[in-house]
């Protein structure tokens, strides 16, 4: 079964802890070993520039790689992209997802997720 066909079936993940969990195992299925550092990306959004440049620069603080983007068509916010290698599983995950939601709650805006390669 798909992961499509898991949403599907059992409709989208209640809460931000199903859906961490659903990444990670489909993680798992692809052949993914959780205990070694991968590409991670983050992305978090904000109404204005110097929000997203404040919340960017603690992010970077913290040794990731940011990238602000301006308000396009399609998303009419200004985002912030933060990368880095690190290790994606069950005891990290929820630390690094409390970071980005207080992060972007002290600068006015918004955690939206993040995602991660399978190989790393």
């Amino acid at each position: 079964m798909s992961f499509l066909d898991r949403i599907r079936n059992k409709g989208a993940p209640k809460t931000t802890d199903e859906a961490d969990d659903l990444v990670l195992r489909q993680l798992v299925g692809i052949g993914a070993d959780l205990s070694r550092p991968r590409h991670v990306l983050h992305f978090l959004y904000f109404d204005d520039e110097a929000s997203a440049m404040a919340a960017a620069d603690d992010i970077h603080k913290a040794g990731y790689e940011t990238t602000l983007a301006a308000p396009q068509e399609a998303i009419t916010q200004w985002s912030v992209r933060a990368e880095a290698e690190r290790v994606v599983d069950r005891s990290t995950v929820g630390a690094f997802r409390a970071w980005f939601e207080r992060i972007a709650t002290e600068h006015g805006g918004e955690y939206d997720g993040w995602e991660a390669s399978a190989e790393p």
